[in-house]
Formats: structure tokens, C-alpha cells, sequence
């Protein structure tokens, strides 16, 4: 699929809640994984997620982007290193990202990145998640309904043929 940021995925999963989706370009031998992650906001003053977790299958640990609206209107993605479930600070992630961008159209987000990934990764905890409101440009918690609580699961890298 081709997208505003002139770029195309070779793979696309439907993710199985929140209504959302990735498409990505895994590349082994630069060990890198081009991202772009789609979904609505829980409201559309609201924000999403997407991130990997080396160290387990749930949110604490997550290396996150998250999107939203800042203040001014203007979308921005901002990284998060996420070790609590009560404290969501801006920091920097353990994997090189870049080529970061976000995009909000027709009630849908959009996070675009390139992750450097260790070495032979062919399998990565990722974690996604939506949520309702933006305090003074820093996300709120999200709901925990099944349907946030259960936002992971495992993306196999082996490109597809």
C-alpha cells in the first residue's frame, strides 16, 4: 500500500482490536523495520500508540511512538519509554528511530517510523493502543477495557513472499 509519506509496505495486518492496522517493510540484512501504524482515537482530541516490548508481552517496557494533536493543532509522534502503568513521560527508546511522522484524516491517525532492530530479530512483542484525551500536550491514560488490556501480540519479521 502506498501512503502521503511516498512510501509502500510489502506487509499489512489487521490488528485484532481497536479497529487498527499496521503495514510494514522488514529489511534483515539493515536489521530495519519501516512502520506504519493506523488507527482512530478513542475521540478525535485523542491519541494512539504502537511499540515494541523487548522484555515481555505487555505495556510496561514498551518502547512506544504516540501521535496527537499538541496544542497548536499540529500532529506530532513522540517517544516514550514506558515503565509504569502510572506515568507516561516522554524519553528516549533503547532502538534507533527515525523518519518519524504523523498524519490525522478523515477520524483516523497515522504513525509512520523506521525502527533499527537488533541483529537477527525475527520476532517482536508489539504493543498498540488508542486513547481519549491529551492533557497539556501529554497523552491520558487510556481505557482498560478488554479491547485496550488486550492491544499485543507477536509480529513475526520473516518477510512474507
Amino acid at each position: 500500500m502506498h501512503f502521503t509519506n511516498n512510501k509502500t509496505y510489502k506487509n499489512c495486518t489487521d490488528l485484532p482490536t481497536l479497529n487498527s492496522y499496521l503495514h510494514y517493510t522488514y529489511d534483515a540484512h539493515k536489521s530495519s523495520l519501516s512502520i506504519a501504524f493506523i488507527a482512530p482515537p478513542a475521540k478525535p482530541e485523542g491519541w494512539i500508540s504502537w511499540g515494541i516490548n523487548p522484555t515481555g508481552t505487555c505495556m510496561v517496557g514498551t518502547q512506544a511512538l504516540i501521535a496527537f494533536k499538541q496544542s497548536t493543532s499540529d500532529m506530532t509522534v513522540k517517544t516514550y519509554n514506558l515503565v509504569s502503568y502510572r506515568l507516561i513521560v516522554q524519553s528516549k527508546l533503547s532502538f534507533e528511530v527515525s523518519d518519524l511522522s504523523a498524519e490525522y484524516s478523515d477520524g483516523v491517525m497515522r504513525i509512520f517510523a523506521t525502527w533499527t532492530l537488533s541483529e537477527n530479530m525475527t520476532v517482536v512483542n508489539q504493543v498498540w493502543q488508542v486513547g481519549a484525551s491529551v492533557i497539556n500536550d501529554r497523552p491520558a491514560r487510556h481505557a482498560f477495557v478488554p479491547e485496550n488490556l488486550n492491544a499485543k501480540g507477536e509480529l513475526k519479521l520473516a518477510e512474507k513472499n
